[in-house]
């Protein structure tokens, strides 16, 4: 009975893994006598017993697997194999058997490695946040990455404010944002860090310092790929959420596929809210100003976001063959300066984004060759609205009228359309078992062109600038060759890149003169990485020549305040990474320590040089960064989790020649957080209700220390952890006197028995503390949300 039930279970997973080939693993004692009745294990699943020859058959596909094989008597062996589905699959283990007369089995382990863990395993400083089981969380995909190790992100305020990422020292622009690898800026302000829920990622890849060949890149600090859910089966999934500060987020998400590969889906999001919540601002009254504690009266956000794809898999001509049109729109109301000294009443901002893409997948010559192609374009049609002739206090009361047009600058109706094409070639070619060929290729061009009757207008020729259509366009490309060495313990990877932008487009000067323009450049880099990989150890390093091209903003500006700048020099860095991690894995248990060294030494840095009419961007910061991460994830048991991360960063600027500035030397970059972590608690209590029920409770905490607003010498620098001096505390963030920033969220998530329906509430900021980011601007306050799961299939 028991053979019959073995057959019938290895012929059940056959027909589930239609592609798995027959895998054989035999156990033997060190006698050489064959072991009957041992459990073994993939992926910490139940995959059968060896039968009466010490022989268990199984059906796995190709990939990387961790064999787990367990004696009654709880004694186990681990080892990690290769599955090629083109080869003899057999695999022995012999157990030692010395240490007891019995001959008992030590431990054997198969794991099939995930996506996720195979991107975190490969020689690039990488961290993978896998959102398969955060579907019930509230929020947008930001406060998940503010959580990762080493990262820090950086916002003005709630939902649909600008975000930056903070990544090994550098941030802004210096950190590229993908989607599914193709540019986000190309889908617009509705699909952003800001508004994304986490409903609709599958997980985010993120890179420190050193980028993947397959992006083909132009990042100087690292980048973050967001990849948008998808799966081979049926699904549909609703989500709605509602919050303080009258927010509202919703998401839908279905796939259908029949019995010809034929498929179809659709992925969208809505999000709205009023962020007001309370910040503490200065207002006029009388005699003098005043901090009061006020609400925000003129910051609503909405956004629409949604993509339908249709396509076809598994054919003879593609592997994958799809169409997707993406529609998207976005409003936002502006509610103060960059330091949130000055409120607006009336300004805003809107776009509406059209995009299309078309993605092709074939394997060609056996599977050897793998080829990646994806097309896109993208019309965008924005407008910026500041035309209120009246100003406005922090109490949203009117305090003087009849003014000339512009709230922000000198008044603006602008209008800008936007056009862009983007496309992504990779290809991998297999030479040997252990030796790969890659290449990649980016390339991307705008076209803008608008009009603004209140903006910049050439003296000479009496138009407006921006009614001449102003042209960008970059090629990045990349080849690499892989490798796997001593039984593929050791991997290497090393590539060349190859970067170059055109622009084209007018400059003028601060007296309104105006002549067309253009720039051309290009630029080389390199990259090399090792990974060394056993039994619980994982080492890795890592160095990349870094190229980050000018943007289409820093080169053609605004058209407002800030300028064109068409003879902007790409930004250059040497990135050097080292991890290292330790792990221990138990059937029920887990406990895995790492750790990170890192060092940047930028050049050509391009900012913002404010002058007197109009600002420019500029090539003039260097800065050198060394960096330490630690992170730790322990489980005792199945029902509880806990964690910490912590990430220190010395983050200083050099090489400065003018004089006057010289006292600056050595001295920390300002704005930017240079300590900071997490801390984490979560629980999992089933059947707690009712059978197939399950109740989870979270604790996340987090601490920023604080940091500098403005630049300070090296020598008057207050100490790490002592106390701020009166002259100093105007120059430190937060200015109340906290040595830090230190803010607990707390959760509970309730999945009932039916495995269709999620209910959650969660508690942000429970201590309702004051937090900033960016330079003084205040971040939301206590904030309540609960939220609705629900899925069809």
């Amino acid at each position: 009975m028991a053979i019959k039930l073995n057959i019938l279970f290895i012929y059940l997973m056959g027909i589930f893994y239609a592609n798995a080939c027959p895998v054989n693993i035999y156990v033997e004692d060190s006698l050489e006598n064959s072991l009957t009745n041992i459990s073994v294990f993939v992926d910490n699943k139940a995959m059968g017993t060896t039968n009466n020859k010490g022989v268990a058959a199984l059906s796995l596909t190709d990939g990387i697997y961790t064999i787990e094989v367990v004696t009654k008597e709880g004694l186990k062996s681990r080892q990690t194999v290769t599955i090629d589905c083109n080869t003899n699959n057999y695999f022995k283990f012999i157990l030692n058997t010395t240490q007891n007369d019995s001959a008992k089995l030590k431990e054997v382990v198969i794991q099939n490695k995930t996506i996720s863990k195979q991107i975190e395993e490969s020689p690039f400083s990488v961290e993978v946040i896998d959102f398969k089981k955060q579907y019930d969380k509230a929020g947008d995909v930001g406060d998940y990455l503010n959580r990762a190790s080493g990262v820090k992100l950086r916002t003005d305020g709630n939902i649909g404010s600008q975000v930056q990422i903070n990544l090994g020292g550098l941030q802004g622009k210096a950190v590229r944002i993908f989607k599914d690898g193709i540019p986000i800026e190309l889908f617009g302000h509705g699909f952003s860090l800001g508004t994304i829920p986490v409903n609709m990622l599958d997980r985010v890849e993120i890179y420190k310092g050193v980028m993947p060949v397959y992006l083909a890149s132009d990042a100087l600090g690292g980048g973050v790929n967001l990849v948008t859910r998808t799966s081979n089966k049926k699904f549909g999934e609703v989500s709605y959420e509602i919050a303080s500060f009258n927010t509202h987020r919703a998401t839908a998400n279905f796939y259908l596929q029949n019995k010809r590969n034929f498929y179809g889906g659709f992925n969208g999001s809505f999000n709205y809210s009023d962020n007001n919540y309370k910040v503490n601002a200065p207002v006029q009254n009388e005699t003098n100003e005043e901090f009061k504690e006020v609400k925000r009266f003129h910051d609503m956000t909405r956004s629409n976001y949604g993509e339908a794809f249709i396509g076809l898999k598994e054919k003879s001509w593609a592997d994958d063959l799809r169409l997707t049109l993406i529609y998207s729109d976005f409003y936002k109301q502006i509610q103060n300066d960059a330091q949130m000294r000055i409120p607006y009443g009336e300004a805003y901002s809107k776009e509406q984004n059209y995009s299309g893409m078309i993605n092709y997948r074939k394997k060609f010559f056996d599977d050897k060759l793998k080829v990646n192609f994806l097309t896109n374009y993208s019309y965008f049609n924005t407008k910026f609205i500041d035309t209120a002739t009246v100003r406005y206090n922090w109490e949203g009361k009117i305090i003087a009228q009849n003014l000339q047009p512009g709230e922000i600058t000198s008044g603006n109706n602008q209008r800008l359309r936007y056009n862009f094409v983007s496309s992504r070639l990779n290809a991998e070619y297999q030479i040997s078992d252990r030796n790969f060929l890659e290449f990649s290729e980016m390339y991307y061009y705008q076209q803008r062109k608008g009009s603004d009757p209140l903006g910049a207008v050439s003296v000479i020729e009496g138009v407006d600038v921006l009614t001449v259509p102003a042209h960008y366009r970059k090629d990045n490309m990349a080849f690499a060759w892989r490798s796997l060495w001593i039984d593929t313990k050791l991997e290497s990877i090393i590539a060349g890149k190859y970067y170059h932008y055109n622009t084209k487009g007018y400059t003028t000067d601060n007296y309104g003169f105006a002549w067309t323009s253009s720039k051309d450049d290009s630029q080389f880099g390199y990259l090399g990485a090792l990974k060394w990989a056993e039994n619980n150890y994982l080492l890795k390093f890592s160095y990349e020549y870094a190229t980050r091209l000018p943007d289409e903003f820093e080169v053609f500006g605004d058209a407002r305040m800030i300028k064109e700048n068409l003879d902007l020099n790409p930004e250059k860095s040497h990135n050097v990474n080292l991890n290292g991690q330790y792990s221990i894995i138990r059937e029920n248990s887990s406990l895995t320590f790492s750790a990170s060294l890192f060092y940047r030494k930028a050049k050509d840095g391009i900012f913002l040089q404010y002058d007197i009419p109009f600002s420019r961007y500029i090539n003039y910061e260097q800065t050198e960064v060394k960096g330490l991460e630690l992170e730790t994830n322990y489980s005792p048991s199945r029902w509880i989790s806990t964690g910490f991360n912590a990430t220190y960063q010395d983050i200083r600027r050099i090489g400065i020649n003018e004089s006057i500035y010289k006292y600056l030397s050595d001295s920390r970059v300002p704005n930017i957080p240079f300590l900071f972590g997490n801390f984490w608690i979560n629980t999992y209590f089933n059947n707690l209700f009712a059978k197939k029920d399950q109740l989870n409770l979270t604790w996340n905490a987090n601490y920023t220390h604080r940091f500098f607003l403005v630049p300070i010498p090296k020598n008057q620098e207050p100490p790490l952890f002592g106390s701020v001096k009166d002259f100093q505390t105007s120059l430190v963030i937060p200015q109340d006197g906290r040595l830090g920033q230190f803010s607990n969220d707390v959760g509970v998530y309730y999945h009932f028995s039916n495995q269709k329906t999620t209910v959650s509430a969660e508690c942000r900021n429970i201590g309702d503390v004051r937090l900033y980011d960016n330079f003084n601007v205040q971040r939301p306050g206590r904030s309540f949300h609960l939220k609705l799961v629900y899925n069809f299939f």
